[in-house]
């Protein structure tokens, strides 16, 4: 085996950090209500207190769940916050289904400030969910991957963004859409992620929307070279 042949694809190196796993899943109704019950606990503790007071011995008070029993079903407090995430997670995929429906026949420059809007929306719902965790599994906390068949970022593009560019072949004039399509379906989103760890403040700026619209258009249409 050559040397190429044994290196992952550039797409998928580094590994994306995955979400912790809780030990087992709760199967009965009991166990359910406990997980839930644990859950819950975590969702009130960082709405009142923030992610600095977010601990299982408080978890365990807030909860009535005994430290033992949260050990049985989850190996940390990342575990229980993970639980919130896929939770939002499933909603907002939800959501995005019905989105991308309503966005069939919109001019191109309308369509693009929806998707980002969402995106800015989504991720500021989530960052502000638990600021730490977010930075700490950004790559596994992608909404247009989430549970889908992707494997890589290269599937996620070529099954989303390019069939998005091609309903716009006639208002883009890049000559490479599948380039174009990577920049909007992974750089922009980079961007985002960069806000959201340095200047968070700003994800509110509607300035921010504008200049991503604007780099989105000049990748798909960009200056006639001489």
């Amino acid at each position: 085996m050559s040397k190429k042949d044994s290196e992952p694809a550039a797409d998928t190196w580094p590994p994306p950090e995955q979400l912790p796993a809780l030990r087992k899943r709760p199967t009965q109704s009991r166990s359910r209500a406990l997980v839930d019950a644990v859950e819950q606990a975590c969702l009130r503790i960082l709405d009142e207190g923030g992610e600095e007071t977010l601990t299982i011995a408080r978890i365990a008070e807030v909860s009535g769940v005994a430290v033992g029993s949260i050990y049985q079903y989850f190996p940390n407090k990342d575990a229980i916050v993970t639980l919130l995430y896929e939770r939002v997670l499933d909603q907002e995929s939800e959501q995005l289904l019905k989105m991308r429906e309503r966005l069939i026949g919109v001019p191109l420059e309308s369509a693009l400030r929806d998707i980002f809007a969402n995106i800015i929306r989504v991720e500021t719902r989530l960052f502000n969910l638990n600021k730490a965790f977010h930075l700490r599994y950004h790559s596994a906390l992608h909404l247009g991957m989430w549970r889908g068949p992707y494997r890589t970022a290269s599937e996620f593009i070529e099954a989303t963004w390019l069939p998005f560019l091609r309903m716009y072949e006639h208002e883009i004039t890049t000559q490479d859409p599948a380039m174009a399509a990577y920049l909007l379906g992974q750089g922009l989103r980079s961007v985002i992620r960069s806000v959201l760890e340095d200047i968070p403040a700003h994800l509110e700026n509607p300035a921010l929307l504008d200049h991503l619209v604007a780099m989105a258009i000049g990748c798909l249409r960009p200056p006639a070279s001489d």
